[in-house]
């Protein structure tokens, strides 16, 4: 949610005033309908996972074995009919792609989560497809969105497969068709290697664009991150140092919503504005 929001504020609609996008209901709505499906998702998966979850995170597991499935069904279509009745004060459009997203993750959950790769594809493009109905609602569909977009996904792809190689064991018990277990570890490493280079490339790209403002530190930052952690990943093997690598991409993903805001903070733009204050002092 903080992400749609900086997003808009900052990327969709950088020239609108700040506080005209905050009070706008339909964004507040496609953002809140957004929240709703992604929380039912959560749910919906939990619910096919339950019987791994108990090696992977025991204690989460057990919490979760407190609720009954019946319960986890009903708030699951609550929260899903929830988000298409907030959709409907929108409009239809909204309507009819939030129930499409609804189906699409449901869909993850029953059958996609079986085949490995696709698998991870498929959830990347399920956690972006929010920010595509903002897009659409602005109807912004500018190189520099798209760029955002594809590094965020190759990020997220990498966040997954580190997540994969963290739970080898509950997946080979559990017969889970996972990228380590059906392609092996070394060839995992090799495409979490080759995903490291392309988001660098990226980011370096990134970081010449003259949109990009202050936030081409963050990218200089994530490049020295992903250097690292390409040679650091060939030297780990057990779950726990998977597991904090993971940790480590999951707040790299954090960082890099927050510093969204900083491309409104251009030090050229500054000097712009500090000038045209002095002609008006003088």
């Amino acid at each position: 949610m903080l992400a749609q929001y900086l997003a808009s504020l900052f990327i969709f609609a950088s020239d609108q005033h700040h506080l005209s996008i905050l009070k706008n209901y339909s964004i507040n709505g496609i953002i809140l309908s957004s929240l709703l499906c992604v929380a039912a998702g959560y749910i919906i998966n939990n619910f096919y996972d339950l019987e791994k979850d108990f090696i992977k995170q025991p204690m989460q597991a057990y919490l979760h074995r407190q609720v009954s499935q019946s319960f986890k069904l009903t708030t699951y279509i609550v929260l899903n009919a929830s988000a298409l009745i907030v959709a409907s004060f929108v409009s239809w459009r909204v309507v009819v792609f939030f129930l499409i997203y609804q189906f699409l993750v449901w869909f993850y959950s029953h059958k996609i989560n079986q085949f490995a790769l696709i698998k991870n594809l498929y959830l990347v493009v399920l956690r972006v497809i929010p920010f595509f109905a903002l897009m659409l609602y602005f109807d912004n569909y500018s190189a520099t969105i798209f760029q955002h977009a594809l590094y965020l996904m190759v990020l997220l792809l990498m966040t997954d497969l580190i997540k994969n190689l963290s739970s080898q064991k509950a997946d080979l018990i559990y017969h889970y068709n996972s990228f380590p277990i059906k392609y092996g570890e070394r060839a995992t490493k090799i495409f979490l290697s080759a995903l490291i280079l392309l988001n660098c490339l990226l980011g370096f790209y990134m970081i010449n664009s003259p949109n990009i403002g202050s936030m081409k530190y963050f990218f200089w930052g994530a490049n020295t991150f992903f250097i690292l952690n390409g040679i650091i990943v060939w030297k780990l093997h057990t779950e726990q140092q998977y597991k904090l690598l993971h940790y480590f991409f999951k707040l790299m993903i954090v960082i890099g919503v927050f510093s969204i805001v900083f491309i409104e903070i251009n030090p050229l733009t500054l000097q712009n504005i500090a000038l045209l204050h002095l002609k008006k002092a003088v």
